[in-house]
């Protein structure tokens, strides 16, 4: 699951048509129906942005790479994270719901976040790196990310563990006390497991030192994987179960 390519409209993050269908696994029409038999639920400026003229025309040449949009379009329909929810709300369905959690972390409220986090609280790559981003691992397959992804995340904040998602060039992800970094624009599966990883290293590597440069480094990290893979493994099935 990958993030969608970004689309600011005057100051605010939005999808397009066919973004938003292809992150729900649906078809452009479904989108399109949705709107046109809740009509009086969307908002517009809070659930789309509607663009026609010249601020269509100016819209237009930054989406091209995005989707294609015909010459002839008169009339463009942007939408925003609650315009997300709604349409999520139409659709129903157990993807829907998954992705919707997953956008409104990764792709809306990203930049909401950034100054909400305490200078001190900054998380710098430095020489604290508990592995390189060249480590290659097999990620574990996951039924259920999102209810993962949400458990590993209570389990942080339980630990008051400060989880960042930014850019990090180099680095999937990065531990340094109770601070843990994961780089963005990575899958989400990928996302879950570097949290995971990290986490482990903090649970089970709180008193080895610098294990960068420690001779057992290879040990450490291989420890780590294992953890993380029984974590995701153990909050899958659990997840299976209720």
């Amino acid at each position: 699951m990958n993030l969608p390519q970004i689309v600011e409209v005057k100051g605010i993050r939005v999808l397009t048509t066919r973004q938003i269908a292809e992150a729900y696994e649906v078809k452009e029409i479904q989108i399109h129906q949705n709107f046109k038999n809740n009509r009086v639920r969307f908002v517009e400026g809070k659930h789309y942005i509607s663009l026609t003229g010249d601020e269509l025309k100016e819209v237009k040449k930054h989406l091209e790479k995005i989707e294609v949009v015909k010459n002839r379009t008169s009339h463009l329909y942007l939408w925003t994270e609650k315009g997300a929810l709604l349409h999520a709300k139409s659709l129903n369905t157990d993807k829907a719901w998954q992705v919707y959690d997953y956008l409104v972390d990764f792709y809306f409220r990203v930049k909401e976040k950034e100054p909400e986090i305490p200078e001190k609280k900054e998380v710098v790559p430095a020489q604290v790196k508990t592995e390189p981003v060249k480590r290659r691992v097999a990620i574990p397959y996951m039924e259920e990310p999102v209810f993962i992804f949400k458990n590993l995340l209570a389990l942080a904040e339980d630990q008051d563990v400060v989880l960042k998602i930014k850019d990090i060039p180099g680095y999937d992800s990065m531990l340094k006390g109770k601070r843990i970094a994961v780089h963005k624009n990575q899958m989400f599966e990928k996302v879950v497991y570097e949290m995971a990883y990290e986490l482990a290293h903090y649970f089970v590597h709180y008193n080895a030192g610098n294990i960068i440069n420690s001779p057992l480094a290879k040990d450490y990290n291989e420890q780590a994987e294992r953890a993380a893979f029984m974590m995701i493994r153990m909050l899958d099935i659990k997840a299976k179960q209720k």
